[in-house]
């Protein structure tokens, strides 16, 4: 792992491992049949870790394409030479037919209004679309009365391919969910109506590939398992189920402190030393997207053993009570999430501390935390 040194001028950063990257996006191979497709989803600058790095290794790890979110997300990884087929997740919005015709992408398009300003814009070369049906979710998609309309309307105009059709379930992190198979015979029947059995058909994220062969299709879309966290939080973690922790968040102590008994420590006073204490400063805060409600909740590791957040979350700062290790100095090295030696703190813990999900908790992770590859 590239580490900064310790005279780097920012004492917190984020270490991003690859190979387990790597082990995750091999978890999701593993789960399809041969010939179901991988999309690795690397939307939001792959979940907040960094797209261009992530994409480059899963292209050289075998990933059939990638699934962004916005057209400008999809320009930087262009811009990096990433040249798989890329899938446009969130729709189309008006004044991007242009890009999504230069930049070779696939969007998933719910809204028919846009079908004519993009078959304008692709008259230099064809662009294939998914028509996104709203099987059960309730977000994004086509009504299914309108799909057979929509189809039509497609391949009345010469300059679009469908490529086929793509849902997303609602309750996937519950796999014994009965929604979920309620949205997946919706979908057979949609592709049975309109014909497009045979198309490039994709309903599964992490978990729906995870939990059912059925779910699978032509293919799959992994997203937070990449990432090390658990689809099916808070039932599992990402290590009950084979999953590699993919980062570690790390900072150093900026002060240590020798408080009396009755001591306050931070905004508002929340905490009041019950005890002679030692109380770290770490130059970490909500800032960098450790987040305020973690003050009074959250444990830190200090040489393996876990210690408590205590106080308010700053801006900038936040305190830990080391007085059980009376050997911290000043510049020690501190681990806020993933692993030191045996012990670790799971992305889910730290979740659940802030009364989240993983997602969150890696896509608020500030952009002056610098990342360092490994």
């Amino acid at each position: 792992m590239n580490a900064p040194h310790p005279s780097s001028r920012r004492p917190t950063w984020l270490e991003i491992d690859l190979d387990a990257i790597q082990h995750n996006f091999a978890m999701a191979r593993q789960a399809v049949a041969p010939g179901v497709q991988v999309y690795p989803v690397i939307k939001a600058n792959g979940y907040g870790l960094g797209a261009v790095p992530i994409a480059q290794r899963l292209t050289e790890a075998g990933a059939d394409g990638f699934c962004v979110a916005l057209v400008e997300e999809a320009d930087s990884l262009r811009r990096a030479g990433v040249t798989l087929p890329m899938v446009l997740l969130s729709g189309l919005t008006a004044g991007v037919e242009e890009a999504v015709a230069t930049l070779h992408l696939r969007p998933f398009v719910a809204n028919t209004d846009r079908l004519l300003p993009l078959h304008q814009a692709a008259r230099q070369r064809p662009v294939s679309l998914f028509l996104k049906v709203d099987t059960g979710m309730g977000r994004l998609g086509l009504a299914v009365p309108k799909v057979m309309a929509a189809v039509a309307q497609v391949k009345a105009l010469p300059n679009l391919h469908l490529a086929g059709l793509v849902s997303h379930l609602a309750c996937a992190d519950e796999p014994d969910h009965p929604t979920n198979v309620k949205q997946r015979l919706c979908l057979d029947q949609v592709l049975a109506q309109t014909g497009l059995t045979g198309s490039s058909v994709s309903l599964a994220n992490s978990a729906a590939l995870l939990s059912r062969s059925a779910n699978h299709y032509a293919w799959v879309r992994p997203g937070i398992m990449l990432y090390g966290a658990s689809p099916f939080f808070p039932a599992s973690t990402g290590r009950e189920i084979g999953l590699r922790p993919v980062v570690r968040w790390c900072t150093r102590i900026l002060q240590v402190s020798d408080l009396p008994t009755g001591a306050t420590v931070g905004y508002g006073q929340t905490f009041v030393t019950q005890r002679p204490s030692r109380i770290a400063l770490l130059p970490v805060g909500y800032a960098d997207g450790y987040n305020r409600l973690l003050g009074n909740q959250a444990v830190v590791l200090v040489t393996g053993q876990r210690v408590p957040v205590v106080g308010r979350v700053s801006m900038d700062m936040i305190a830990i009570d080391v007085t059980g290790l009376p050997a911290v100095t000043v510049g020690q090295p501190v681990t806020l999430l993933g692993e030191e030696g045996e012990a670790f703190i799971d992305i889910e813990e730290m979740a659940a501390w802030r009364g989240t999900i993983p997602y969150e908790v890696l896509c608020n992770v500030g952009e002056r935390v610098p990342r360092y590859y490994g």
